[in-house]
């Protein structure tokens, strides 16, 4: 956060408690929105209104119906949230865009735009809430602007998705185990933003048909090229279903995805290592090895941390993960627990530049439970790992 001087927080508090202390929640004198939200303000503040993407910092007092107090933050520092994120509920997220930095409101918001039916902290379920807020500061944050569909009919994808074209690009169709370099936002129904690779600035790339984060996405990007820009309308069964995603997605909700394609890039050809001419050796422990090279400085010891690629294979050969593919080693602290009892063996057996094939049995890997839906119970597994660098 910029820093707020001492002096500034402190005539904050104490002007936020006065003017809390002296708010009456007469819904009289309240204006209603046509979500059916409650609100007062009590100074709009100055400057301009929060936009989607804002971080905003702000002081609250959370109250019930009765007057009793849940949640306040007049003795801390303010809250910040990211507007459009979904890190506040419905209420606060229509309300802060109702006043400027230095404005004050109050909100009385029904369940529906608050925890619902369901019991939150010390929130029982389907309660109205009242909030007194000041806004602190508003810092502008990235910029999100909607696809224009006007005009652009509805395609029907598999599994019921919906699709506007609307741009083409060019090239080939994206494949499976294509790297897209994508830039998204990501809509509920309601138009509140859950995510959007704007926040940070950098596009985020996603291996083309791995579930690397739902169905949704490897059908949607299926249909794309390099350069097209596509609007997703995805299903619940396709997204996030029953359960949803933490507080940012309510369950069986459609959501809607803008995807712009930046890059697509086909990965290397990656053939599993060819050890017929090496020696095995075992542990035992059961994990057995083989050494293609040795590497250079010291063995690689607990509490160091260390930068892999790796490609993952069934004993029948088949390839299920590579960080070769993606273009993406993995950073591992050793002796942490971050990856399979055969990789922790197996690592403290390296050094930098180290090249082994492991041969790791299912006691060693992921046992009787697997790791659905990929790597079922009690699967033996094939890794041929690079140690590319070691943190000490």
């Amino acid at each position: 956060m910029r820093s707020l001087k001492f002096e500034t927080l402190v005539a904050i508090f104490l002007f936020v408690a006065l003017q809390f202390a002296s708010c009456q929640h007469i819904s009289d004198n309240f204006s209603t929105t046509q979500s059916g939200l409650k609100y007062k303000i009590s100074s709009e503040g100055k400057g301009e209104y929060p936009k989607l993407g804002d971080k905003l910092w702000l002081h609250y007092v959370g109250k019930f119906t009765n007057d009793s107090v849940f949640a306040s933050t007049l003795n801390e520092e303010p809250l910040d949230i990211t507007l459009g994120l979904g890190q506040v509920i419905k209420g606060w997220e229509e309300g802060l865009k109702k006043i400027k930095p230095g404005g004050e409101i109050t909100l009385i918001v029904p369940p529906d735009l608050a925890y619902g039916d369901k019991r939150y902290k010390n929130i029982p379920a389907n309660s109205t809430l009242i909030f007194e807020i000041a806004l602190v500061q508003v810092n502008k944050g990235y910029n999100v602007k909607p696809f224009n569909i006007e005009g652009l009919k509805a395609q029907t994808g598999n599994k019921k998705l919906q699709y506007y074209v609307v741009q083409e690009g060019s090239g080939l169709l994206a494949q499976l185990g294509d790297n897209a370099y994508v830039h998204f936002t990501g809509y509920l129904p309601d138009g509140t933003i859950f995510d959007s690779s704007y926040k940070n600035g950098d596009p985020v790339r996603i291996t083309v048909g791995i579930k690397q984060i739902f169905e949704g996405w490897d059908i949607g990007l299926a249909y794309m090229k390099k350069g097209s820009k596509y609007r997703f309308i995805i299903p619940p069964k396709i997204a996030y279903g029953k359960a949803g995603f933490g507080n940012s997605i309510p369950p069986n909700t459609t959501i809607t995805l803008d995807v712009e394609m930046l890059d697509l890039v086909p990965p290397p050809i990656v053939e599993k290592w060819d050890i017929s001419e090496k020696q095995i050796i075992e542990t035992t422990s059961g994990l057995k090895y083989v050494i293609f090279e040795e590497g250079q400085g010291d063995l690689i010891e607990p509490e160091n941390v260390v930068f892999v690629n790796y490609s993952g294979y069934f004993t029948n050969g088949e390839l299920f993960d590579s960080s070769v593919k993606r273009f993406e080693p993995i950073q591992i602290p050793v002796g942490a627990g971050a990856v399979i009892d055969g990789w922790e063996e197996a690592l403290q057996l390296m050094r930098k530049g180290s090249k082994f094939q492991l041969i790791i049995p299912s006691h060693l890997a992921y046992g009787e439970e697997g790791a659905p839906p990929q790597i079922a119970p009690n699967t033996d597994l094939i890794f041929d790992i690079e140690v590319l660098e070691v943190l000490k």
